[in-house]
């Protein structure tokens, strides 16, 4: 019986030593590096809450295409995701989140909101600026190298999808430079990692709580999550963004002519001996005072001051990024041959920024005052408009206004303390 026992002792010590729990234990004071990351940049990631006019159309030209944001109620507010770059409170987000807003109010981690001014957002490509005044340094992220990214690098998003704040979810580079339609400049980053209806503007980090793309499109053929998600990359996102902080308004070159690829049918056509390139289709420059006759209908622009030009929307973001009136040397194959011709980069039409206002508004609220028998008063909430800045605050008809900071309330016209009537 003592030997028995003892068996049974020894084989229960062996099963703990073993078990699951025990063999995926942490030893004290170790962080797993994934974690560490997440609690370094988590404090960057915020909620962007809007307040636009009703029916706003958040979908994109192709209809299997849906914009990943806006949850709330489509009538009066939405919902997105954005992440702060500099201390001083510039936070970055997608410009569909933004656009046509009545409102604009960032939420932190904690929960602590800022009414956020529109900085800028760019007409062709899909982001925007914002600023908050919080009155000290704020946590913020840092832009990464997206060139160094590569197809199955691992990757990390964080955001509020479905209004679920600081959700964060993994997978991998799945492609780069994809190409979906929505500007002359497309060079998304593919990733499977989870992006919902809320994501957008939200960040995408590599290993390093880098962020190396802003999340800013789904392809769900329903409502949710399909594996299929594009964020805008990291060295784009830092040419406009240090724009706008620098100078509050974007300045980007271009050539007056249109492109289009070589694929394997015109490779075959044109006699040429690779894939790739720009196709150069028509030259807007009619007087030849632009390009000076240096470029053709025909000619194929297969490299940029040096750089290999690799499509259509390459040559269109290597033109952009060249400082106004400098001199750029294409290389170009005409007639079978190569040639090397000199151009001027000019300046992008006046649409390409948009930039709002700040707009005064008040709560919201309609207040009125309310008799009892016994001679007191109290202040009811009447009604909430929509697009005042307390229209997602919770606050509900019917409620009853206690006090106001601190101090007690009993009418509409007047505060117990007798401090100033606030400006509702």
């Amino acid at each position: 019986m003592r030997r028995s026992l003892t068996s049974m002792i020894t084989l229960l010590v062996s099963i703990l030593a073993y078990s699951p729990s025990h063999a995926l234990a942490r030893p004290a004071g170790t962080v797993d590096p994934l974690s560490d990351v997440v609690s370094k940049v988590s404090p960057s990631v915020v909620r962007i809450v809007v307040s636009r006019p009703p029916v706003s159309d958040r979908i994109a030209s192709n209809p299997a295409v849906a914009r990943a944001s806006d949850t709330a109620d489509m009538r009066t507010s939405a919902i997105g995701s954005g992440f702060i770059i500099d201390p001083s409170g510039f936070v970055a987000t997608n410009r569909h989140v933004v656009e046509n807003a009545l409102s604009i109010v960032v939420v932190d981690e904690k929960g602590e909101r800022f009414p956020a001014k529109l900085v800028g957002m760019t007409a062709k490509a899909d982001m925007a600026l914002l600023h908050i005044d919080a009155g000290r340094a704020l946590p913020f992220v840092r832009l990464g190298d997206s060139d160094a990214m590569h197809v199955g690098d691992p990757v990390m998003a964080i955001g509020s999808p479905f209004g679920f704040d600081n959700t964060v979810t993994s997978g991998i580079i799945s492609a780069v430079n994809r190409d979906i339609m929505e500007s002359p400049f497309d060079d998304y980053f593919q990733t499977d990692a989870a992006i919902n209806h809320g994501n957008s503007g939200g960040p995408l980090f590599n290993t390093r709580g880098e962020v190396i793309g802003m999340n800013s499109v789904i392809i769900a053929p329903g409502t949710g999550f399909a594996g299929l998600a594009f964020s805008i990359p990291s060295n784009d996102l830092h040419f406009v963004f240090d724009q706008l902080i620098r100078t509050g308004k974007i300045n980007c070159g271009m050539l007056p002519i249109y492109t289009q690829q070589v694929g394997w049918a015109l490779k075959q056509a044109l006699g040429v001996p690779d894939l790739g390139g720009a196709l150069v289709s028509a030259v807007n420059d009619a007087d030849g005072s632009m390009l000076h006759g240096q470029i053709s209908p025909g000619d194929i622009i297969v490299s940029f001051n040096g750089e290999p030009v690799s499509d259509p929307r390459a040559l269109a973001k290597k033109a952009a990024w060249s400082p106004i009136g400098s001199d750029a040397v294409l290389e170009v194959i005409r007639g079978g041959e190569k040639h090397s011709v000199h151009v001027t980069i000019h300046a992008w039409p006046q649409d390409h920024t948009q930039v709002s206002p700040a707009q005064e508004r008040s709560l919201g609220l309609n207040l009125v005052s309310q008799s009892h028998a016994n001679g007191t008063q109290q202040v009811v909430v009447g009604a909430v408009d929509p697009n005042g800045t307390a229209s997602d605050s919770g606050i509900q008809a019917g409620d009853i206004v206690v006090r106001v900071q601190r101090a007690w309330t009993s009418s509409v016209g007047r505060r117990r303390q007798g401090a100033p009537t606030p400006p509702f």
